[in-house]
C-alpha cells in the first residue's frame, strides 16, 4: 500500500504506531490459525516531535522508538508502520464495471481529476469498496500519501535502525484490528488532536474521515473555561471525565461545544454514508487514547441514539491470562498497532 509493500514469507515483522502523544509496538505470531501476542510497549513522545518534519525532531522520535525497541528485546527489525488520515487525501469515485487492467488506468485518470495534489508528487492506493448495481458501477476508494510523508516515516525507520516494509493508514489498520461479526459500523478514533471516523462494511473501509476534535483539544476547552493550566485541566479530566454527576458538572459543561462538535461530525458522516451507500451506521467502536475518558460512551450513546461500544484490538489475540487487566485497560491505545502487527503474519 501507498507504493511500498516488501513483506516476504517466513519473516517476523511488528506493527510501529508512531502517534501524536506516545509511539506503541506491537509484534504478534500464528499459532494454530491464531494470532499469539509476542510482545507489545507503549512509550510518550517528546512534545511536537512526531509531528514535525524537523531532522532534531525526525531523530528524537528515533531514539526513542529504539529505546522501546530495546527494553522489549525486539529480535526482528522488519516494522510495519502506518499515516494518520491527516497526512493523506481519500476520495470515492464511480466508475464503470471493467477489467482490472482498464480499472488501473481509470483509477490513475480518475486520481488527477479529484485529487487536489500534484500526481506525481504522491503515492497512490486504492481498492473497491462496493458496487451499485442500478448503474452496473463500482465504487472505488483511492488514497493518496505526499511522498514527503512517506518520506518521512522511511527516515524514521532508518535512523531507527528498522527495515520498513509496508506502510499504509490508520483506518486500515484499526478496522483489521476491530473486525469481529458486526456487517457494518464505523470506528471512532479519538487522538490527542484529532479524530478519525471510518466506516467498514464487511471488513472493508468505505469511508473515512478526519475531523479536529481529540483529547487535547478538551482539555484546553475545559483549562480556558475554569481558568486553570492545561497540565491541572487534563488531571481533572483523567480523574473525573466528564460525566454531568462529578465536580458538579463542570468538566462537562466546559468541553460541551467540543463533545458537540464530535457528535454532529460523526451524526453527519452517518447521514452522509446513507446517502450514498444506502444502508444506516448503528455501532460506534470507541478507540484512541481520548475514547478512555469517563463520560464519552455514554454521551454518544445518548445524543446520537446509536449502540456505541469500546473497540476491543486484543480480542482476536492469544495471550498470557496474567495480563488480560492490562491489556483491557490501555486497550483503545493498540488498535492501529495490532492492526499492523497483523498485517505482517
Amino acid at each position: 500500500m501507498l507504493g511500498l509493500d516488501l513483506l516476504k514469507e517466513n519473516t517476523d515483522y511488528f506493527g510501529l504506531d508512531i502517534g501524536t502523544s506516545a509511539i506503541k509496538i506491537v509484534q504478534l505470531k500464528k499459532a494454530f490459525g491464531k494470532y499469539e501476542l509476542v510482545s507489545f510497549g507503549s512509550t510518550p513522545v517528546p512534545d511536537g516531535a512526531s509531528q514535525s518534519d524537523s531532522d532534531i525532531d525526525k531523530k528524537k522520535v528515533s531514539e526513542e522508538i529504539k529505546k522501546l525497541v530495546h527494553s522489549m528485546h525486539l529480535v526482528t527489525k522488519n516494522v510495519m508502520v502506518s499515516l494518520p488520515g491527516s497526512a493523506v487525501f481519500t476520495t470515492v469515485i464511480n466508475v464503470p464495471k471493467m477489467s482490472l487492467a482498464e480499472l488501473k488506468k481509470a483509477v490513475g485518470y480518475q486520481a488527477e481529476q479529484n485529487i487536489p495534489l500534484k500526481i506525481s508528487e504522491v503515492k497512490i492506493d486504492w481498492q473497491v469498496i462496493g458496487e451499485v448495481p442500478a448503474k452496473n458501477e463500482i465504487m472505488v476508494m483511492i488514497i493518496a500519501a505526499p511522498m514527503a510523508k512517506t518520506k518521512k516515516i522511511l527516515d524514521i525507520c532508518e535512523e531507527s535502525d528498522l527495515e520498513l516494509s509496508a506502510v499504509e493508514t490508520n483506518a486500515v489498520a484499526a478496522a483489521r484490528a476491530l473486525q469481529t461479526n458486526e456487517p457494518l459500523y464505523m470506528i471512532v478514533d479519538i487522538g490527542t488532536y484529532m479524530t478519525e471516523l471510518t466506516v467498514v462494511r464487511g471488513g472493508i473501509v468505505s469511508l473515512t474521515r478526519t475531523i479536529p476534535v481529540g483529547g487535547q483539544v478538551m482539555t484546553r476547552a475545559i483549562a480556558q473555561s475554569l481558568g486553570m493550566e492545561e497540565a491541572q485541566a487534563e488531571q481533572f479530566k483523567r480523574k473525573f471525565g466528564i460525566e454531568q454527576d462529578k465536580m458538579e458538572g463542570q468538566l462537562y459543561k466546559a468541553s460541551k461545544s467540543v463533545l458537540n462538535t464530535l457528535k454532529e461530525e460523526i451524526d453527519r458522516s452517518m447521514k452522509y454514508y446513507s446517502e450514498q451507500f444506502g444502508d444506516n451506521v448503528s455501532m460506534l467502536k470507541l478507540t484512541g487514547g481520548g475514547s478512555r475518558t469517563l463520560g464519552i460512551q455514554q454521551f454518544l450513546t445518548e445524543s446520537l441514539g446509536v449502540n456505541v461500544v469500546y473497540g476491543n484490538p486484543w480480542a482476536m489475540v492469544v495471550h498470557k491470562p496474567d495480563i488480560t487487566n492490562q491489556l483491557n485497560s490501555n486497550a483503545p491505545d493498540f488498535a492501529i498497532a495490532v492492526g499492523l502487527a497483523m498485517r505482517g503474519i
